[in-house]
């Protein structure tokens, strides 16, 4: 006599405990990305701006832009983005220059691009920002990477997204690190635009 299946009830707590969560104010607040085949196809150091794979000229490069509209959409609901990749700086913002690149070096409140390990990097953007480690979600193809900074730093998400950027977004919008208890009107009016593309 329950009101939905057994399967359901694991998917209907963790959807309440989210909700509870925000109303506690213990939602994630900031996203931390990889670059390359995070943010693009390819590595922008080798392949260069016109050899990565962005934009709309085959479906995996569709891919990636979709996933880049995805990440413009939470900052605009006020996640706060940031970039810890291992890559040279100038490379970093010259894949941000992409014409197709819906995410620009403004968009991001903190770029760090060096060649340290990521977790010390992490680790200074949560300082930079006055934030605290646990606010953090962490979203990187590479395996190794994401796991070193699991063992390393286990209070920042780290959710495992795969190596194919067509299940980035399902990943990290299944996990609710960024569920909300109120949606304004401008909120609304762009799920309805986005719903309807």
């Amino acid at each position: 006599q329950y009101a939905m299946s057994h399967e359901a009830i694991p998917y209907l707590t963790y959807n309440i405990a989210s909700i509870v969560k925000a109303a506690l104010g213990r939602s994630k607040k900031c996203l931390v990305l990889d670059l390359d085949n995070t943010l693009w196809g390819g590595v922008i150091g080798d392949d260069g701006i016109d050899g990565i794979s962005l934009g709309s000229e085959t479906p995996m490069a569709d891919a990636y832009l979709s996933f880049q509209k995805y990440i413009k959409r939470l900052q605009e609901r006020g996640i706060i983005l940031a970039i810890c990749s291992k890559n040279e700086y100038e490379n970093a913002l010259l894949g941000l220059s992409h014409p197709d690149s819906q995410l620009k070096k403004d968009d991001f409140a903190i770029i760090v691009a060096n060649w340290e390990p990521k977790s010390k990097n992490i680790q200074t953007i949560a300082k930079t920002l006055n934030i605290g480690l646990d606010s953090l979600v962490f979203v990187d193809d590479n395996p190794a990477e994401r796991e070193i900074v699991l063992q390393q730093l286990p209070m920042v998400a780290v959710p495992d997204i795969g190596s194919d950027v067509v299940h980035y977004t399902n990943v990290i919008d299944k996990a609710l690190f960024y569920e909300t208890i109120s949606l304004s009107v401008d909120d609304l009016k762009r799920n309805s635009t986005y719903q309807e593309n």
